[in-house]
């Protein structure tokens, strides 16, 4: 006798939509073969409540499923070709952040005489029997390969590409990686094809960002931090100042009476962001007083005026 779907899943026959996709997916993460290597009782069960989630999240085969009463009838009733169709078991295990299963669409797919609407057997008896002999024929694509890449600040700015010699699995390849522009630390980029050797193909190359620091900007997400050093006239009076920036020195104003280590922020002069290289964020501008060298007499004397005034 069939296991009932909503049992399958552990959920109640007035379940919303919403609580048995949370359902399918915690036992999917559970059940999942590549997690159970070997263990033919978890591909069993993931399985079995495969084929009730692909039931019971439609809307349509669930109102015909709770019509037959039972999965033993549903399943004498309806064809394996119905219950998988519009059915892409590797779609929605690439939403829940899992690998492929390797057994894809299976619109289009026949039941064979004896499987379920044939008279008899299960639905998966032909179904995943004869996707699992395929999947096993297939050679295996290669491991990935993960490696540390360190990124120039100017490159991470701008973007370009990047020369990079590496070795995996003995082989010494020499590599031109495009770096985008706004690539952070801890970002990964990705070079198909690059990974480790397999009868099925090379697996993907995963290579780990680190940007190199920059003597004048401080990176905070999309904004950049920097210093100018103003005299101390001009933070009492207001001027401007000359400030770094990614494209070279700008004027900025200052405006009086503001205190030492104020800062300004200049719209759009910031980091690229990442996957849009027109839009930056802003940088922000910390105003330092700063005497160069010592004070010649001329200003000796104003500055002892300034404290014989209160300033």
């Amino acid at each position: 006798m069939k296991t009932d779907y909503y049992a399958l899943l552990g959920v109640a026959k007035e379940a919303t939509p919403d609580e048995i996709k949370k359902a399918y997916r915690k036992l999917a993460m559970q059940h999942h073969p590549d997690r159970n290597q070997g263990d033919k009782s978890a591909e069993e069960k993931f399985k079995q409540m495969s084929e009730a989630y692909a039931v019971l999240s439609d809307p349509e085969k669930r109102k015909k499923y709770d019509a037959f009463g039972s999965a033993d009838a549903f399943s004498q009733n309806v064809s394996t070709d119905d219950i998988f169709k519009d059915f892409n078991l590797d779609d929605i295990l690439s939403q829940f952040g899992m690998r492929s299963s390797g057994w894809g669409n299976f619109k289009g797919r026949r039941a064979a005489p004896g499987a379920a609407g044939h008279g008899g057997g299960s639905a998966f008896d032909d179904l995943f029997g004869g996707a699992t002999a395929t999947r096993e024929r297939v050679p295996k694509k290669g491991q990935d390969a993960e490696l540390p890449l360190t990124v120039p600040f100017h490159d991470a700015m701008f973007g370009g590409e990047r020369p990079i010699a590496l070795q995996i699995d003995g082989e010494d390849r020499r590599l031109t990686v495009r770096i985008p522009a706004g690539i952070t630390t801890g970002k990964k980029l990705r070079v198909k094809n690059e990974g480790h050797k397999a009868p099925g193909g090379r697996g993907d190359l995963h290579l780990l960002v680190t940007v190199e620091e920059d003597p004048r900007f401080e990176r905070k997400g999309d904004d950049l931090h920097t210093t100018a050093h103003i005299s101390p006239s001009t933070l009492l009076l207001g001027g401007s100042a000359d400030v770094e920036t990614l494209h070279g020195r700008k004027r900025i104003k200052v405006s009086g009476g503001v205190p030492s280590g104020t800062q300004v922020r200049v719209r759009g002069q910031g980091a690229p962001v990442l996957g849009k290289p027109e839009t930056h964020g802003d940088l922000y501008v910390r105003l330092e007083v700063h005497v160069d060298g010592p004070l010649t007499d001329d200003q000796r004397a104003a500055v002892e005026r300034l404290r014989e005034v209160g300033l």
